[in-house]
């Protein structure tokens, strides 16, 4: 009796064990967005809702969950408090919430998006927002209390990314952004540089002149980290500026991928770290050594979003492209090629892909081919297919 219980007993914690290894998933990190380090955990979004993992990676739990996205998860200074991006009410504002969990707060009001940047020393937020002060077509930097009440801009005429230095002196940030734009080794006029800001006596420096760009400064100390390109190979990687000598040095050396949303926390230990993404891992940068290591994270629970459903593609239409005789067009719709009737016909999917994105779709001049750019095989490559939607898919371009 004792041998088959035990028997028993075993196959249900191997069955347990099988259960939680397949609903749990450890995915890409280009999903981890935005990710933030405290003294224990680091947060970040996943699938638009906050999750925290503790710092050496393991099962993530879920922090908020409201309709739509939450973005730039921040720690408070003292690691009790959570601030982010978030719609509870309709708009995207900002809210804080105990990172034990609780009822989320919210701080600012504006119809305006604004975009979390980080916490002061004292304990407010910084945030940049875009048409919300005097000039409407401008991004510009403000502080507020996280218990609440009326914005403060703060005395620069425009700004993004800012922070202040943890003696309350100094603001780093850049006049504008192009974090959120796909360019790369970009050199032109909307290359951003990191200026500081005397909030005392009200003087500015430039800190960086590199043509590329120079974005996401963070405080340690007297030092300045940022995000650079100016590197050998013109990858994004970590730098740090030191601002009792003026010295600019590189610290991480990646060379395959750019570093992305690097955000600094205190340490284990008090010696700072910085946790970013980086292709397919999240990284956690070790400022007292200047090594990194991966964190590996699993989600655990359902996918509901993941789950066959229907959809109206009709809401999802875009890139039109109209056939030589006019009686049909090609468009792209959720990611699939698709030709529609002007008059008479059926709407027609010719590619019918799951997770694949198709884009772009043209008619040939004589109507037998649809060409169309297609990330199949990891890249987006152009392809063609004939318009009557039969035969293999060829793919024209190996360029990567």
């Amino acid at each position: 009796m004792f041998g088959r219980t035990f028997v028993v007993a075993a196959l249900l914690a191997v069955l347990t064990l099988w259960i939680a290894e397949a609903v749990a998933v450890e995915p890409h990190a280009g999903m981890l967005r935005y990710p933030d380090v405290g003294t224990t955990h680091i947060a970040f979004r996943y699938a638009n809702d906050i999750w925290l993992v503790p710092r050496d990676g393991g099962t993530a739990s879920p922090l908020s969950s409201p309709a739509g996205s939450e973005s730039f998860p921040k720690f408070s200074p003292d690691g009790g408090t959570i601030a982010f991006m978030g719609n509870y009410d309709g708009g995207r504002d900002l809210y804080t919430v105990p990172a034990s969990g609780g009822v989320p707060f919210r701080i600012t009001h504006h119809p305006s998006q604004e975009t979390l940047a980080d916490w002061t020393p004292e304990g407010d937020l910084v945030y940049y927002a875009y048409g919300a002060g005097s000039h409407p077509h401008a991004y510009m930097l403000f502080r507020v209390s996280s218990k609440g009440g009326l914005p403060e801009k703060l005395p620069v005429p425009y700004g993004t990314n800012g922070v202040v230095s943890g003696d309350g002196e100094w603001l780093a940030y850049t006049p504008f952004s192009n974090d959120f734009s796909t360019w790369k080794r970009y050199v032109g006029g909307r290359a951003p540089d990191i200026w500081l800001f005397n909030l005392r006596n009200h003087t500015s420096k430039r800190v960086t002149d590199w043509e590329g760009s120079d974005s996401i400064p963070m405080w340690f100390g007297d030092k300045l980290y940022y995000l650079s390109d100016a590197g050998p190979g013109h990858l994004q990687n970590i730098w740090v500026y030191d601002t009792k000598t003026g010295d600019k040095r590189q610290v991480t050396r990646h060379e395959t991928y750019d570093v992305k949303w690097p955000s600094i926390g205190p340490g284990e230990r008090g010696q700072g770290e910085i946790v970013y993404q980086l292709g397919s891992d999240l990284r956690l940068l070790d400022l007292g050594t200047e090594e990194s290591r991966v964190v590996r994270v699993t989600i655990p629970g359902d996918r509901p979003k993941m789950k066959s459903r229907s959809k109206d593609a009709g809401d999802f239409i875009s890139l039109v492209n109209i056939s030589s005789t006019g009686k049909r067009t090609v468009v792209e719709a959720r990611g699939d090629v698709w030709t529609l009737p002007a008059e008479k016909g059926s709407p027609v999917n010719i590619t019918r892909t799951d997770g694949t994105a198709e884009r772009a779709a043209a008619w040939s001049p004589d109507g037998r081919w649809i060409a169309y750019l297609s990330d199949a095989s990891g890249e987006y490559e152009l392809y063609r297919m004939q318009s009557d939607g039969p035969g293999e898919k060829e793919k024209l371009t190996s360029l990567n």
